[in-house]
């Protein structure tokens, strides 16, 4: 089998153990796995599949280290080493043959490929999932793909918790039969038995009720519904998949969520990555929409079939803090107004993606995402505060070209300063966010 060593090299008679056992020494791009052997665990470990030797005696931090870096294990240099690496080699040859992405789920980026991987290893389970991640990262793609790759034969219901008001939800969910209250003139069996042999789908699980969640566990940990107005119990065959955009953890400390609950739903958790930490992934995101946006608007004028560099560029520096949804949107706009070529350009896009706003300035002035920072303990309020300064005095000295003086007229009141010396404050601030 063949393997790399990294780091510090393995004695004679460890490799002669290691070739006994059938290994083969080759190079970083010929291995099935990489050994790192070392001291301590790598800083920059390898992409590919690896283990961390221990160079001397294996401390448990150092393990938990290397395994947060991304190793599949940390051994120590034992006598049952080539034994133990075999074991450990075979078990990362076992790979879940991965599915076929729904449209718009595109994974080249680490992060995405690595929770495509979660996804396809849960699929087939009968396990409840929690899909986590902010607003706008695709987790009802996440979840649909979850139920096509399941194997279930029944059908995909999705539940938007935060859409149906509270008085309802309740006869939503599990049904009820006529007469129950007011308004129900026929009996109704509810969307959890509609998914019999199937998926429910709980978006924005965080807003169920806290009335209704005690319901909604027994519910869970027996697959029994009844119908309001009557005591029957109905056994229903059905996986759960649940979804939040806010940490339920959280939630749970200030009892706005049921701990019981919490963990019924979350015994599998798998975290959509965020449209920052997949980079990678604009460029086929960008040609999906483009091609999405003419299948929804076939009567369009004319047809893009290109990006610019420079327009995919803009696009990769800015952090998305609506993720995917606000891409779409932005692609979207861009292809509204645009009256002739077919190329996308830089000009195409809007000013506040060419300009690059910092991540937590944008969040400044979109009070959704402000709302949903705070609801998940994301919110620094100095740090936003300082990055919206730092952004405002780098745009303001570039209009300015490097004046202090013109830049504190831009700034209005704040970077005036005193009358004798009008850009005395900007060059405070220059110093104080190292801009000089």
């Amino acid at each position: 089998m063949d393997i790399a060593v990294l780091g510090t090299a393995l004695s004679t008679h460890d490799r002669r153990r290691l070739a006994t056992a059938g290994f083969t020494e080759v190079a970083p791009d010929r291995a099935v796995v990489r050994l790192y052997v070392s001291p301590k665990p790598p800083s920059r470990p390898p992409r590919a599949p690896w283990i961390w030797i221990s160079a001397g005696e294996l401390d448990p931090d150092d393990a938990v280290t290397a395994v947060l870096a991304g190793a599949y294990d940390a051994l120590p240099i034992t006598s049952e080493l080539a034994t133990i690496l075999a074991r450990r080699i075979a078990e990362l040859g076992v790979q879940v043959a991965p599915g076929v992405p729904p449209p718009g789920f595109v994974a080249r980026s680490a992060a995405a490929r690595r929770a495509l991987g979660e996804l396809d290893r849960s699929a087939h389970t009968s396990m409840a999932v929690l899909l986590t991640g902010e607003t706008g990262t695709g987790k009802d793609l996440a979840a649909h793909y979850l139920h096509e790759r399941s194997g279930r034969h029944g059908a995909f219901v999705p539940i938007n918790c935060a859409a149906i008001p509270n008085e309802l939800i309740e006869g939503e969910l599990f049904g009820y039969v006529r007469g129950a209250f007011s308004g129900a003139v026929a009996d109704y069996d509810g969307l959890i038995v509609a998914a019999a042999g199937g998926t429910v789908f709980l978006d924005e699980v965080d807003d169920t009720p806290k009335t209704l969640q005690v319901k909604l566990l027994r519910v869970l940990e027996d697959h029994v519904t009844a119908r309001l107005g009557e005591s029957e119990w109905r056994q229903t065959d059905f996986r759960i998949v649940a979804a939040t955009n806010r940490d339920l953890d959280e939630l749970v400390q200030r009892d706005e969520f049921g701990a019981d609950l919490y963990q019924r739903l979350a015994i599998v958790r798998i975290e959509v990555p965020p449209l920052r930490d997949r980079r990678e992934d604009l460029p086929e995101l960008v040609e999906y929409l483009i091609a999405r946006f003419y299948r929804e608007d076939p009567a369009a004028m004319h047809r893009v079939t290109r990006v610019t560099a420079t327009c995919l560029a803009s696009l990769a520096r800015y952090p998305w803090p609506g993720n995917v949804r606000e891409l779409r949107n932005v692609i979207f706009q861009s292809l509204v107004k645009k009256l002739a070529g077919d190329e996308l350009l830089l000009s195409d896009l809007p000013e506040r993606i060419v300009r690059g706003a910092p991540e937590h300035a944008s969040a400044l002035f979109d009070r959704t995402v402000l709302g949903q920072m705070i609801d998940g303990g994301r919110l620094n309020l100095r740090a936003v505060r300082d990055e919206l300064e730092r952004a405002a005095l780098e745009l303001a000295l570039a209009k300015s070209g490097g004046s202090p003086a013109r830049a504190a007229r831009l700034l209005g009141e704040v970077g005036r300063g005193t009358a004798s010396d009008p850009g005395g404050t900007v060059r405070a601030m220059i110093r104080r966010h190292k801009l000089g």
